[in-house]
């Protein structure tokens, strides 16, 4: 019988073989450890004693107001173990972690294409607007002049189980510079070399992308065009 329980150390052995079933991606062990002992993450598994059948991960994020968010950032339910509501009952388990960490919402991104991982949220309460996003990425690069000044821009350095990489939020802001966008860009391309993180990256609305520099959008590449889900705290 699957049970779900919190991830303990001897499961990241089958949590790395579920990425890889459904990803073909290995994991960052040292970082799933981390999420296993920090209680500002929630990794929980659906495991048939020691058999590991899916998992999810989720962690807290501050906003520039100082808004909490709790964002469920992985779910994943091996081939041989879909089609038995897992992934809905693993969401679930990880927003009720959420209430101990006073935040406002909890919220997922989804691929556009990923009907089933849709239905998932859906049905775990999850609403979305279906605005499009497009996921920017842009690559490490130093600078002499690494400090943005834009204040309605955050920069999140973010440790997941399968890269470190770096959020931007608010890089289309209302009264936000052309100058100061490629300042943020800058500035973060600048954190992830000296941290030795993978890429930074903004989820950018279709219908606003045109309010970002052009510049910035020829250097990014595109991983994907997403819908944000969330689930208001009750």
């Amino acid at each position: 019988m699957t049970n779900l329980r919190r991830a303990t150390s001897t499961d990241i052995k089958g949590i790395a073989t579920v990425v890889y079933d459904v990803w073909a991606q290995d994991i960052l062990t040292d970082i799933c450890e981390d999420q296993i002992k920090d209680d500002t993450c929630a990794l929980w598994v659906a495991a048939d004693k020691d058999d590991i059948a899916g998992f999810v991960s989720a962690f807290l994020t501050t906003g520039k107001d100082g808004d909490r968010r709790w964002e469920v950032d992985l779910v994943a339910v091996r081939r041989a173990s879909q089609g038995q509501r897992l992934g809905q009952r693993l969401v679930t388990k990880a927003c009720q972690d959420a209430r101990i960490h006073n935040v406002s919402v909890t919220r997922a991104i989804v691929r556009v294409n990923n009907v089933a991982s849709q239905k998932t949220f859906e049905n775990a309460g999850f609403v979305t607007d279906r605005r499009i996003h497009k996921l920017l990425l842009w690559t490490s690069e130093s600078s002499d002049n690494p400090i943005a000044s834009a204040k309605n821009v955050t920069l999140l350095p973010m440790n997941t189980l399968t890269y470190r990489g770096l959020w931007i939020e608010g890089l289309i802001s209302e009264g936000l510079t052309v100058e100061q966008q490629r300042s943020a860009v800058r500035t973060a391309r600048s954190m992830i070399t000296s941290d030795g993180r993978l890429n930074t990256g903004a989820l950018i609305p279709v219908d606003e992308e045109h309010l970002l520099a052009a510049d910035l959008r020829e250097m990014a590449s595109v991983h994907g065009e997403y819908y944000w889900f969330a689930k208001p705290m009750e």
